[in-house]
């Protein structure tokens, strides 16, 4: 639970003496600026840990996304093994060369517009992919041999695996990228809150130093403890600390500012 706002005046009210001294004016005047001192310094430590759990968050979630996508680097490898075990098979135990040949061939004859493509070596590894497994579906007779459909089987789980490890990580990804814009906002929020702490601590400062009791001789014969009672306290604050804690954050953060993690297509 966070810090909770204070009522209006509700710091430690003293006894109403020192009408002539100023006393119970430079009282009133202490505890109105205490009050919104420790009501804004609640807000921005309310906010810093706010961002601090976001960012662990996001810190998990990215983490999460990298795992997921060195688990899809293991699946790729995985399947280039199975596939390239499947294609030696295939040109070790049937025509399938000649048949790609053939289908090449016969694509080539239907052309009549030449278009440069432009065309990546993994799109070429999924052509190439597709047509052994257009060429068992032909010959059942082969595909049904227990050494392919071995081969077949492992190729059908690491695709499933693959498709499977693909979404979490899209999953991952996108619940990142939906953090990433909110950062801007809420270290403007933090640094506004701070501001305003800032402003009532000296705005307080400054007109309780102008007070009739803190000017005259009465504050300068009082114990210590009268004295406290017509100052501000900021001693439980810990506001150099927060502010230290908003910057490490922020200096972290730049880690993942300038990214757009690239979800991975398939």
């Amino acid at each position: 639970m966070g810090f909770q706002r204070a009522p209006h005046n509700s710091t430690e009210q003293y006894e109403e003496k020192g009408v002539l001294s100023g006393k119970r004016d430079a009282i009133y005047l202490r505890n109105k600026y205490q009050t919104e001192l420790d009501n804004s310094h609640a807000a921005f430590i309310n906010m810093v840990h706010f961002i601090e759990e976001e960012n662990t968050e996001l810190e998990n979630v990215y983490n999460t996304a990298m795992a997921f996508k060195e688990d899809i680097k293991a699946h790729e490898t995985e399947r280039i093994n199975a596939y390239t075990a499947l294609g030696n098979k295939l040109t070790k135990e049937t025509d399938f060369e000649k048949w790609m040949w053939d289908k090449t061939q016969k694509g080539k004859k239907v052309k009549t517009i030449k278009i440069k493509q432009n065309i990546r070596d993994s799109d070429v590894e999924e052509m190439k992919y597709d047509s052994m497994l257009d060429y068992l579906k032909q010959y059942p007779t082969i595909s049904s041999k227990s050494s392919f459909t071995e081969l077949t089987e492992k190729i059908n789980k690491v695709e499933t695996d693959l498709r499977e490890e693909k979404k979490k990580y899209n999953h991952a990804v996108a619940k990142a990228n939906s953090f990433l814009p909110n950062y801007k906002v809420w270290f403007a929020k933090a640094d506004d809150k701070l501001g305003a702490y800032n402003k009532i601590l000296e705005e307080g400062t400054k007109k309780l130093a102008e007070a009739r009791y803190n000017k005259g001789i009465f504050k300068k014969l009082a114990s210590q403890r009268e004295k406290e009672q017509t100052e501000l306290n900021t001693l439980q604050h810990r506001m150099e600390q927060f502010s230290k804690t908003l910057e490490i954050l922020k200096e972290k953060h730049k880690k993942y500012a300038p990214k757009q993690f690239e979800e991975l297509k398939y």
